[in-house]
């Protein structure tokens, strides 16, 4: 099995929650040599902009993978193309990208980061379609999330799932 461990901004000591450890944000630096995995699940927000560096990647052993699922600019680009293509990291999966087209006419002379991360066979990278896009039943899912949303906002009831802008996201 796997051992799971979690930072949480909101989280101020280490806490088992349903056997899973939830750690405080300054225990990232500790967690990362350990990791095989390293998924980031995050907003962009000014705390999270640029959070995984040279540092965090250099903390990182070359077997490790790193998932981004939350937003490029959590990882800062230049420091994880030369980790990857200096195989110290052992590859990327990223739902991200770190440009993205202003118009239907720029997107193919759009490439998706200023360095060549598709010239590297250690790297998968989509632009925000990895959430399982096209299964019938998390499209279904998705559709009936937004019903939940447009009824609530029609009918003036509290909306679920609000941004906290205190927060960021």
């Amino acid at each position: 099995g796997a051992r799971v461990y979690v930072t949480k901004r909101s989280v101020k000591r280490k806490e088992d929650v349903r056997g899973v450890i939830v750690h405080p944000p300054s225990d990232l630096h500790s967690l990362i040599p350990g990791a095989y995995f390293v998924i980031l699940c995050l907003p962009m927000t000014p705390e999270t902009d640029g959070l995984i560096g040279e540092y965090e990647l250099a903390l990182m052993h070359e077997k490790t993978i790193l998932v981004n699922v939350g937003r490029a600019e959590l990882v800062q680009e230049q420091p994880l193309y030369d980790s990857l293509k200096n195989r110290r990291i052992g590859a990327a999966a990223m739902d991200v990208w770190y440009s993205y087209p202003f118009s239907s006419n720029e997107m193919s002379k759009t490439r998706p980061s200023t360095a060549p991360f598709w010239e590297l066979d250690n790297v998968v990278m989509v632009p925000h379609i990895g959430g399982a896009y096209g299964v019938p039943a998390l499209e279904r899912k998705r559709i009936e999330n937004l019903a939940v949303l447009i009824r609530a906002a029609y009918e003036g009831t509290e909306v679920p799932w609000r941004i906290d802008l205190n927060l960021g996201y």
